[in-house]
């Protein structure tokens, strides 16, 4: 069994260089380059939350940069709650869906300017993803919730489906609350933002909630997944 799984991995891996390089490069990117930008904009923090014109400024730039995956959609929460309070939980609600949209015709462009397709090359990748998005509500809350899955490297490994946009939107926005409320409310609580971020302290609500979150996730996917393998098993053998 587990050589079987071993050998169709590596023929995806064959057929899908590409797809499998973009998991890599948008799973990584967003934790260098937010550290970055800490570094270089914490000074500044205080002087965009003062100042209206350049809060929604900060906001629209945050559409960008998660939907780009240069910044991770905790790392925003985690700022909004440090610098500009319950205001920025309500921008932030502003910038997700502004994020998700553009982040799903980015991760369809991305995909056919890396890979030259719109759809999987390998057939049992194809089936497997056509059998999956019959439940893209489901597959989005699951994909969001968890605190671990990049949000730009979810958009770009799942914009090769045929995604349907309300399903999309409101798995993305349900899913992303609990854990962008509970980032928040971390920010919140910080006095030292460059100290948080290199080495988060959670209080011991916090540290129960977040494996909680981690585990709804894997058990959903682990669910879905096997939902679509027994979906493909009856449509082939029948």
């Amino acid at each position: 069994m587990k050589t079987t799984l071993l050998r169709n991995f590596q023929q995806m891996l064959k057929a899908e260089p590409s797809w499998f390089g973009l998991m890599v490069l948008f799973g990584s990117m967003p934790a260098i380059v937010s550290s970055s930008l800490v570094i270089l904009f914490y000074n500044k923090i205080s002087l965009i939350a003062g100042h209206p014109v350049y809060t929604l400024l900060f906001y629209a730039a945050a559409a960008f940069t998660m939907f780009l995956g240069l910044t991770p959609t905790t790392f925003i929460a985690v700022i909004s709650g440090y610098a500009f309070g319950w205001k920025g939980l309500g921008l932030m609600m502003i910038a997700y869906p502004a994020a998700a949209l553009m982040g799903l015709q980015f991760g369809k462009w991305v995909n056919r300017r890396a890979t030259g397709s719109k759809g999987f090359v390998h057939p049992g990748l194809a089936r497997f993803f056509e059998a999956l998005g019959e439940q893209q509500f489901l597959l989005f809350f699951f994909c969001r919730i968890s605190p671990v899955l990049p949000f730009a490297m979810t958009n770009v490994a799942l914009s090769r489906m045929k995604v349907k946009l309300l399903p999309y939107l409101t798995g993305t926005m349900v899913g992303m609350f609990p854990r962008t409320l509970l980032f928040f409310l971390a920010g919140t609580q910080t006095r030292d933002l460059v100290a948080f971020l290199q080495n988060p302290s959670y209080g011991q609500l916090h540290q129960l909630i977040i494996p909680v979150f981690i585990l709804i996730s894997i058990v959903g996917l682990a669910m879905l997944f096997n939902k679509a393998m027994n979906r493909l098993s009856r449509k082939y053998v029948s």
